[in-house]
């Protein structure tokens, strides 16, 4: 009789078990992508990035992580698009619209940059409010 009890148990633990493994398995090419990204080789953290999102396709993190790279590779574009993916999946994703912000920034197109700046801001990216009001002041003069 004891045996049944357990049987509920031990089901239950193997259908959790792949769920566990794939959470690894995302994590770890996530480092992998990572190191990768940090040692300049773009295109293996690409790679890593892109089998993480094989196993967690709308994540808004990994798309953002996917989204630095192609800024690092000077594909602004590509970069700008997977911002926007981040955010259309969760529109309070700060650190999407801080990449946005800075992309915009680095094109010298304050106008555009402010409000995703000011965005990341109000969700709690820590943003220094100088560089806010820094941004402002270029914003204000392009117009």
């Amino acid at each position: 009789m004891k045996r049944a009890t357990y049987l509920p148990i031990v089901l239950l633990f193997l259908l959790l078990l792949p769920g566990a493994s794939a959470a690894q398995n995302v994590q770890s090419l996530i480092d992998q992508g990572m190191q990768h990204s940090q040692a300049g080789r773009y295109d293996q953290a690409l790679q890593a990035f892109d089998q993480a999102l094989k196993l967690k396709p709308n994540d808004p993190a990994l798309i953002s992580y996917k989204a630095t790279v192609y800024y690092a590779k000077g594909n602004n574009a590509q970069a700008m698009q997977l911002c926007d993916q981040a955010i259309k999946l969760n529109p309070n994703f700060a650190r999407a619209y801080n990449q946005r912000g800075m992309i915009y920034q680095s094109q010298e197109k304050y106008r555009e940059a402010l409000p995703d700046l000011q965005k990341a801001k109000s969700l709690g990216y820590g943003i220094d409010p100088d560089f806010i009001e820094l941004i402002k002041r270029k914003a204000e003069a392009q117009r």
